[in-house]
């Protein structure tokens, strides 16, 4: 149902294969990522009507999950008491926000397949979604390469419309911004992004990323939060003067304090500056939402009832009276936090030993904020490998996750995420799975 490898004539799979050895290199050149061992020889490949299929899963489980939250809160305060999470939990918090479809400005819904049917595992609900630069670039890169190839030129391949550029008309469109506006994409010094504790480095690192805003008519920048200053007039300051707006790409919980930091929130409440988007949106992140939605069911009209069957595995919030049950269901299950993310805390019942299941379990519980969530068998996806030292070739079956984007609504890109050969299941770059962009067939 997804990637079309095994469906392609010999002879292009073996072009693709080529053109890949020969360009690698070029293609990954400044992707962010922590594995030094492993590349990827080519892109998945997705038919346009899978493509489709999947933004529209996720926009309608995005949509759900709103409404979710409006059965139990009118205010970004109320939920996060309805979430049970203490004050200051979430940074920048606008308590008395109240809860729209604008804080769906950016979605990008985690999918595992399994038997082909696709599951919604995780929602990353929030402005800071990353991987965009980097799997648009990946995609571009692989098509160029394979230009002028005489057997790749009449297969069709295209990429989906750019997640980048996306962004950056939400970006537009929700802070209303003028030619005369000027932007910063502000990013953490202390974040897990690759070689993002290096300011200067990753201000040189996303000059595309700028470029790119600026050709679409954008007074556009990057800038640390931990840098960021008010100047006499309560003005935001990056190095090159003031600001109007900010596009935010660090998850705000856990944000390191910093006088940066402070600046920020300061502005935003005095109205000093524009932010997109109001970190209320990572409150809709929260994998507890999910339990709601399945506690939700029997109120809910049988179309939207049916897609959260088909599409969202079962999800219960962690309580010790559920111990016995998830001891006795052990490889039917995975625990997750509920407010983390990057894979952080997942343990996945059928992978690890009953002794070790029972002890992340008490530690949970004790814990709190915890979701048990039913295990997805997930399908794997063959891909061709290149080991960066030796330049030898491997082919292997790995497990993967399709990661489209939503922003504003509007379906654009795709992160792809697969784990390496002799890899764990968990397909999470901050434990050393790849990423790539998508490549699309009529």
């Amino acid at each position: 149902m997804t990637d079309l490898w095994h469906q392609l004539p010999k002879a292009t799979r073996t072009a693709l294969l080529a053109r890949g050895t020969e360009s690698w290199q070029q293609v990954y050149d400044g992707v962010a990522t922590h594995n030094k061992q492993w590349r990827p020889l080519r892109p998945p490949i997705m038919s346009v009507a899978t493509y489709e299929l999947l933004t529209d899963i996720s926009a309608t489980v995005a949509r759900l999950i709103l409404a979710a939250c409006l059965r139990r809160a009118t205010t970004a305060g109320e939920l996060r008491r309805a979430l049970g999470m203490p004050v200051g939990a979430i940074d920048l918090l606008d308590e008395d926000l109240p809860l729209t479809d604008e804080l769906l400005g950016g979605v990008r819904a985690d999918i595992l397949l399994a038997g082909g049917t696709p599951y919604v595992v995780e929602a990353n609900i929030d402005s800071a979604l990353g991987g965009a630069h980097d799997s648009d670039g990946v995609a571009r890169r692989f098509l160029l390469a394979y230009s002028g190839d005489p057997v790749l030129d009449r297969v069709g391949l295209t990429a989906p419309p750019s997640a980048v550029d996306a962004r950056y008309e939400a970006v537009r469109t929700a802070l209303q911004l003028s030619g005369e506006d000027r932007l910063a994409m502000v990013f953490t010094t202390g974040g897990t992004y690759p070689g993002s504790q290096d300011g200067l480095a990753m201000i040189k690192l996303l000059e595309p990323f700028s470029e790119r805003g600026r050709e679409l008519g954008l007074d556009m920048r990057v800038y640390p939060v931990e840098w960021l200053t008010l100047d006499d007039a309560g003005r935001l300051c990056v190095d090159d003067g003031p600001i109007d707006a900010v596009l935010r790409m660090f998850v705000p919980q856990g944000t390191t304090a910093s006088d940066g930091l402070q600046a920020l929130h300061t502005a935003v409440q005095t109205g000093a500056v524009r932010m997109f988007t109001q970190t209320a949106s990572w409150l809709l992140a929260s994998k507890a939402i999910f339990a709601w939605l399945w506690d939700d069911l029997p109120s809910l009209p049988p179309e939207e009832a049916e897609t959260i069957r088909r599409h969202v595995p079962r999800t219960e919030v962690l309580s010790g009276d559920r111990r016995n049950r998830a001891i006795a269901n052990q490889n039917l299950l995975v625990l997750k936090p509920s407010g983390s993310y990057g894979g952080v805390g997942v343990v996945v019942g059928p992978e690890v030993p009953p002794h070790t299941w029972a002890a992340a379990l008490d530690a949970a519980i004790a814990e709190g904020g915890y979701i048990l969530q039913s295990y997805v068998a997930v399908d794997h996806l063959t891909m061709q490998f290149v080991e960066i030292t030796t330049g030898e070739t491997q082919e292997a079956a790995v497990p993967f996750c399709i990661a489209p984007y939503l922003f504003a609504g509007t379906p654009a890109g795709a992160y792809l995420r697969f784990t390496v050969p002799g890899a764990g299941p968990v397909v999470n770059v901050g434990q050393g799975a790849l990423t790539s962009g998508l490549l699309l067939l009529p």
